[in-house]
């Protein structure tokens, strides 16, 4: 049976086409894939015996040649007479598999054909001192995305496993703890931690764990029942009827945002110091009169919490950071990925997990990356990073189309960093090259489903392992509906945050693609009724602040999931695209 695969640079060019061209062009494809591959005209006194046109609408033919087998490779799609000119043109090459892999410097050509799995922890030669030096105190490292920041906290954990393990022969236990935010990310820095360290003794001195993980284990070796955590949704139905039964003038929201924001996040432990402090961030002015309400409402919610035997996760860490301030340091050494994410009372656990001293904290994060409401200040935690810190602005991960794309999805709001300072991305660019992201707009989500089936068929075709693709939505319903059709079409699909090397397109949401690094990238579902989500600014309550921090939480996302890309980008949507994405729709 013929089959057509795609020659990578048309991946680009695809792009320019017009939607009519687009679906004429994804139909013959399909019409290949099905064993009803249509008629191809041979060109006379073309340089290429084999080359052929076929028709993609009345008006436009593709250009085709011999691929490997009884396949072919589509070269370009053109108005007829353009087609038939440049198919004269064409010369014969040596047949092989296309593949999309993008351009990039010398330096990183081999690691750029190299397997994916290899690529996942390939550190840009000119890092390598900073995974390798000898730090006075805490240290930083931030960068945007694709900048190399989680593979140098890699390496860096890897650097200071063998280093303990030559300080400390007789002592084989967890001196080093590599954290992250979410479980997903935490996996798979295990898993890539693995391949660095094969000797088990050496790799046994590295825990890998999220902060949630690090503070429920810690409260748990000093309770007799294991902390049971409370989920979001839970928390802030409880946090509106707490609202509506204390006749407060205030929304569940704007109470948990308090609790998280302000009390937990300052350990405030008295009234006093809750009138006295300084609501960093916090927008709303409250009298001293109202935060005693306040303080009595939160006080009576966090006492039968703990009758319950719940905690919320910041909750969890300030306890927990209580309880290590009292025994000795859990490590030597802490390394910590995704670091914009974490809360204050996290942060005040870390420092009590490790003595203040040489290499004791590495940080590595990204301010536009953040997908919580979190703001941090490093300084007044006592983590010092001070003439210590490392901008990235080379980003080797992306490519600079990607980059370019995604960049204006963030807004012009200014990222705060984590030490109270502005972070900006000027400067930052990438020093790969690749096609242009593809946004397809449908007219409804049968057409969506369908364009999107073809679309990964491209990437297939053009040589991509189904390891190196991810499909993601906003919602469940949508991944749902993605795994449904591609395994219609005989796609292997496991969820996103499958551990090892399934041979399987990975499906799930915008946030399990947080941490990860693929291939290809296709986005579904950015369409203006689902993204914002219904839910995301109804959980704001009427309250415009917190509809505003919603909205910018949204876009931080889309940020994140478009640049967990190396090579590829897809995006679709139907009816009007997001607002958030309308101004570069095509």
């Amino acid at each position: 049976m013929s089959a057509l695969v795609i020659a990578p640079a048309f991946l680009n060019d695809f792009n320019h086409l017009t939607p009519e061209v687009q679906l004429g062009t994804l139909s013959v494809m399909r019409a290949y894939s099905s064993g009803h591959a249509p008629d191809m005209e041979p060109v006379p006194g073309a340089a290429d015996p084999g080359v052929r046109i076929v028709g993609v609408t009345p008006d436009w033919s593709g250009v085709v040649v011999p691929d490997q087998d009884d396949h072919y490779r589509l070269l370009t799609v053109r108005p007829r007479a353009q087609a038939l000119e440049f198919a004269r043109d064409v010369l014969p090459e040596p047949l092989g598999p296309a593949d999309p892999t993008p351009s990039g410097p010398p330096e990183l050509s081999g690691a750029l054909s190299a397997p994916f799995d290899q690529w996942q922890v390939t550190l840009h030669p000119d890092q390598h001192r900073v995974t390798e030096a000898h730090y006075s105190g805490s240290t930083q490292v931030t960068g945007g995305p694709g900048t190399g920041k989680t593979v140098i906290a890699l390496h860096r954990a890897a650097h200071l496993a063998m280093r303990d393990a030559a300080a400390h022969p007789e002592q084989v236990r967890e001196s080093v703890l590599l954290t992250t935010y979410d479980r997903a990310p935490a996996q798979t820095l295990s898993e890539r931690l693995d391949q660095l360290l094969p000797d088990p003794a050496v790799r046994a001195r590295v825990r890998v764990s999220t902060i949630g993980a690090v503070a429920h284990s810690v409260v748990s070796s000093h309770t007799r029942t294991a902390p049971q955590v409370i989920d979001r949704d839970e928390l802030a139905r409880r946090w509106r009827a707490v609202a509506v039964s204390d006749g407060l003038p205030y929304s569940g929201r704007f109470l948990v945002d308090e609790w998280e924001q302000v009390l937990l996040a300052q350990g405030l432990e008295t009234l006093p110091d809750y009138i006295r402090c300084e609501r960093s961030g916090r927008v709303h002015h409250l009298a001293p009169e109202y935060r005693r309400q306040v303080w009595e409402t939160v006080r009576r919610f966090v006492g039968a919490m703990r009758v319950e035997g719940v905690w919320t996760h910041p909750q969890l860490a300030a306890e927990a950071a209580r309880l290590l301030e009292q025994k000795a340091p859990l490590f030597r050494h802490v390394v910590v990925d995704e670091a914009q994410d974490l809360h204050p009372a996290q942060w005040r656990m870390l420092r009590a997990a490790v003595p203040e001293g040489p290499d004791d904290l590495f940080v590595v994060g990204d301010p536009h990356q953040r997908v919580s409401d979190n703001r941090v200040s490093l300084a007044s935690l006592g983590i010092n990073v001070r003439g210590r810190g490392h901008r990235l602005r080379i980003s080797y991960r992306v490519t600079q189309e990607i980059l370019d794309w995604a960049r204006p999805l963030l807004g012009h709001r200014p990222a705060l960093g984590m030490d109270d300072d502005a972070d900006t991305l000027a400067g930052y660019h990438s020093l790969l090259r690749g096609p242009a992201p593809v946004v397809r707009g449908c007219s409804d989500p049968a057409e969506e489903m369908r364009a999107l089936g073809d679309w990964v068929r491209v990437w297939l075709e053009a040589g991509v392992g189904p390891e190196g693709i991810a499909v993601a939505g906003r919602n469940q319903w949508v991944v749902r509906k993605v795994a449904k059709e591609l395994e219609a079409r005989g796609v292997p699909t496991v969820p996103t945050e499958t551990s090892g090397r399934a041979d399987a397109v990975r499906v799930g949401t915008m946030h399990r693609l947080k941490g990860q690094e693929f291939r290809c990238v296709a986005l579904v579902g950015v369409s203006d009724h689902l993204l914002p989500p219904e839910a995301a600014i109804e959980a704001a309550e009427g309250d415009q602040v917190a509809m505003e921090q919603a909205v910018q939480r949204e876009r931080m996302l889309l940020f994140v999931a478009c640049t967990r890309a190396r090579d590829a980008l897809y995006v679709s949507h139907v009816g009007p695209a997001s607002r958030l994405v309308q101004p570069q729709a095509v």
